[in-house]
Order: C-alpha cells, then structure tokens, then sequence
C-alpha cells in the first residue's frame, strides 16, 4: 500500500503538467468537469462489469456521509480551487493546500481516535518546510491575507473532511462501492458550474487536451482516488496523509523531465526534507 501511495501522489504531481497542456484549449471549470464527466461513468462501466450491479448497493443512512464525501473531495474542491487560482499565486496555492495534513492529523485524532505521535508531528513540521522550500524555490515568500490564499485553505480542510469521513465509512463497504458513489454524486454537483460558465464544444477541443483530461480522469481520478481510499481503510488518515508532501516532489521532478524545467539546490534540499519528514513520521516510535 505504501507503495501505492507513492505512485498515486507522482499522479496527482503529473496532473499539474497535464492541466497546463489543457489549459492552453480550454477553461479550467470544464477541465474540471469534464475530467469527472469521463471519470464517473467508466468507473460505474468497468465496476459494474467486474463486480455486479449488486456492489452499488448502499444502507440509505450512509447516502449523508456519502454525500459529504463527494462535496469535499469532488466538487467544492474543484470549484473553490479553480476560482482561488484567480486571486493567488501558484507558490502560495501549492504550499497552502498541504496545510491539509495538519487538518488531517488533528482531525483524525479529535473524530478517529488516532494516536497524535510526536514522531508524526515532527515529521509532518519538516516535510512541510521541505515543501515550502520546493514551491517557493528557496525564498519562503508568500502572503497569507489574500482571498484566494485562505480559499485554498478551504481546500485543504475539505480534503481533510473528506479523509475523516472516508476513514469512518471504510470497511463498510467495498472501496469501489464508495468511490462509484463519491464520483456520481460529485459529478452531478459539477454539472451547474459547467453549464453556468462557458465551455468549448466537446469535439473541437485538440488532441493534446484530450489526452490530459483521459490522463486526469483514469490515473488522477480513478486510480488515484480507489488506492487513497484503500488506503484509508488499512492505515491510519493522519499516516496516509503524510503523502501528500510527495506532490510537489513529484511535479517538480516531472516538470524538469517532460517539461525542462531547471531543478535548483532549493529544490533539491526541499526533497529531501519531505521524504527525511516522511521517514520520521513512518518510524514505529512516539
């Protein structure tokens, strides 16, 4: 699982490089959008196919948690951050969006009953400075007081909510049977925004975008989000969100693979420091 976790954050890392080729076609609410719009239903396609209509099934008192899940980790995720990007910078989004991990450790701690270790703590402190280093390219810069800034603060606390309730719903169910759910009813709460704002007609939009989105929508979506919330159901929230830090690692390394991008000694230091933060937090001490 640990392994799965590092390959799902060098997605999640790559999905930055491929919302910029989609970018340069088409509006990022209809990248958004249109990422779920491809994601929801082939899940329900491949599930249905593989396991049987009967792995949809559902207690009517889960639909509320369900419901939660795919409001914070789908559409107001997507729909608050898309808007902040207006009103910040990159460095100041990619740094504060991490502060998810700190929501997560409390949370989990306050409504799982998960052991708040010192080991995690710490290695949470330093994996955050290493990815401070990495987004802001050894500067420290950046000013928390701008609209967009606590936005994506927003952001962070509704990856988190959605973390705590996709650990209380795990085991319950089979990670498909939730996850199907999550993007259903995610997607349907997508739906007004793009028709609210303008969109490009689906069969004009050019062959490098389309190949972002089906990136976005297989590897970013579906696989990422089923291993993430297998995960929640056999490790720790506060454990599983340590790799989190792992993303800007991974977007910077593939920005300088794919897209040239230098890599500096701020960078490299920062790396570091996420995976030293990560390996302290995985230590089996408290």
């Amino acid at each position: 699982m640990i392994t799965g976790l590092f390959v799902i954050n060098v997605f999640w890392g790559g999905s930055f490089i491929a919302n910029a080729v989609a970018l340069k076609s088409i509006g990022p609410i209809e990248i958004a959008s249109i990422r779920f719009f491809i994601a929801a239903p082939l899940l329900a396609i491949v599930t249905l196919l593989w396991k049987g209509p009967g792995i949809f099934r559902i207690e009517p008192k889960d639909l509320a948690a369900l419901a939660a899940m795919a409001a914070t980790g789908v559409t107001l995720q997507y729909v608050i951050q898309v808007t902040a990007q207006s009103y910040t910078t990159a460095i100041n989004a990619s740094l504060l969006i991490n502060t998810s991990t700190f929501f997560i450790l409390f949370l989990s701690a306050m409504f799982l009953a998960e052991r708040l270790t010192t080991s995690r703590l710490i290695g949470a402190f330093i994996g955050f400075g290493g990815v401070a280093l990495l987004v802001s390219g050894g500067t420290l810069a950046f000013s928390l007081g701008k609209a967009g800034d606590l936005m994506i603060i927003v952001c962070a606390l509704l990856w988190a909510i959605y973390s705590i309730f996709g650990k209380k719903i795990s085991g319950k169910y089979h990670p498909l049977t939730a996850l199907n759910w999550v993007f259903i009813l995610g997607t349907v709460g997508l739906v007004p925004f793009y028709l609210l704002t303008p969109h490009t007609d689906l069969t004009t939009i050019p062959l490098p975008a389309l190949a972002s989105i089906l990136f976005l929508s297989v590897f970013c979506s579906i696989i990422g989000y089923l291993v993430y919330n297998v995960a929640l159901e056999s490790m720790d929230a506060s454990r599983v969100a340590l790799f989190i830090y792992l993303v800007p690692l991974s977007t910077i390394v593939l920005a300088w693979l794919i897209l040239g991008e230098s890599l500096t000694t701020a960078s490299g230091i920062g790396g570091l420091l996420v995976l030293a933060g990560m390996w302290i937090a995985e230590r089996k001490t408290t």
